[in-house]
């Protein structure tokens, strides 16, 4: 067992109320000891993150902090009064039980926000999906859960509707996000340092599907998903205000709008974000402009799973027609994400909605390929891997 002196740790983030600390300040939790009531700390996490006042008093394992060494040469355990050993922590601030790897591995935050719902949700499906599959024959690498909670969550709410039982994907918000582990286990060591620059081997991330919904129930918890980002996705449902006679109000962009500025000011943010354009193929059926551009995408398909230069050309036109056709909508975009962004343009809908409600997924390259470019800005994958899927903007 590494000991204290070598043994790496990183500040903990906590997914739940987004408190940082380092490793010292966590809980370790005392299953076989219990409590009376519910702590005052996961009351004010009720009351203050949620909005909830608090649940009936309830038995809760007993939280301790740990006592010197505790004859234990480890940060990540510790003994129990009965002599056990303790592995399971949770957050001094909110109470909630951390994830295993907190404080070993770096913690990251992606954000995927939109107006549209099952977008989103099939966002997640299909990226979380195919990489669980191909990380390791791509990258030399694993994203999997990184505890049960996320596990489960993941293959109830996304996996198994999507892509066992063929559902159009549901509206899904949550205030807990998707707790993932990425994982190079084929570098022997922790980091591999480029100059100035590191590639990380090992990381949380943490994934928080935002809606309009999340914001106007838990305004705290949207809030602070987005200050404590290091990437975003926004997806943009294009099809739902091209055509339009008149211009489009979307009341979710500017309520973007107002957080992005209270935090980052009246500037774009540079926080690395991927714009991804969809529903291109319905906007065509009301507009000449962006059913000549499918054409084209659609005649010159790359035969690559990461984008061409042509796709990235491709990617380009269609920013200049949502700047000619769409220009408020142009404009409220460009406003939010700055130079730190790019634009994904899938040809095809993510999927299409069969008469018997059941979902054809038509396109997913998109979406696992913007996701791999927010990795590479993380540094999670290499400068080498991020050349090979870059779009500029």
């Amino acid at each position: 067992m590494a000991n204290n002196e070598t043994e790496t740790t990183y500040d903990i983030a906590c997914p739940y109320c987004f408190r940082r600390y380092t490793v010292h300040k966590a809980l370790f939790v005392d299953y076989k000891n219990r409590t009376e009531h519910m702590y005052p700390e996961y009351t004010d996490y009720m009351k203050n993150i949620l909005g909830l006042e608090a649940f009936a008093d309830r038995p809760m394992p007993l939280y301790f902090q740990k006592r010197g060494n505790d004859g234990i040469d480890s940060y990540f355990s510790a003994l129990t009064e009965a002599g056990d050993t303790a592995y399971v922590r949770a957050c001094p601030y909110c109470c909630n039980i951390l994830p295993a790897a907190a404080g070993r591995e770096k913690p990251f935050s992606i954000v995927i926000t939109g107006a549209r719902d099952a977008d989103r949700s099939f966002y997640i499906s299909a990226v979380l999906h195919r990489l669980n599959r191909r990380m390791q024959s791509d990258f030399g690498a694993s994203l999997i859960p990184a505890d049960h909670k996320s596990a489960l969550t993941y293959f109830e709410q996304y996996e198994e509707p999507l892509y066992v039982q063929k559902l159009v994907p549901e509206a899904m918000t949550s205030v807990y996000p998707l707790v993932y582990e990425f994982d190079r286990t084929a570098s022997a060591a922790a980091e591999d340092w480029h100059g100035n620059d590191v590639t990380y081997n090992r990381g949380l991330i943490y994934i928080y599907n935002i809606d309009k919904e999340l914001c106007d129930r838990y305004p705290m918890v949207a809030y602070n998903a987005i200050a404590q980002a290091g990437g975003i996705v926004f997806i943009s449902d294009i099809a739902d205000v091209s055509g339009a006679e008149e211009p489009v109000t979307e009341p979710w962009l500017g309520y973007l709008t107002e957080t992005f500025r209270r935090l980052f000011g009246a500037n774009p943010t540079d926080i690395p974000s991927a714009v991804v354009l969809a529903g291109a193929d319905k906007a065509a059926l009301s507009d000449r402009k962006w059913q000549a551009l499918i054409k084209q995408a659609e005649s010159k398909r790359a035969e690559k799973t990461f984008p061409t230069g042509h796709f990235t050309k491709i990617s380009g036109k269609a920013l200049d027609i949502l700047k000619a056709r769409l220009p408020a909508y142009h404009a409220a975009v460009t406003a939010l994400f700055g130079a730190g962004s790019t634009v994904y343009f899938p040809s095809r809908t993510f999927f299409e909605e069969q008469p018997d409600g059941t979902a054809d997924i038509l396109s997913a390259d998109t979406a696992e390929t913007s996701f791999l470019w927010l990795l590479a800005k993380l540094r999670l994958i290499g400068d080498d891997a991020a050349k090979s899927f870059k779009i500029t903007r």
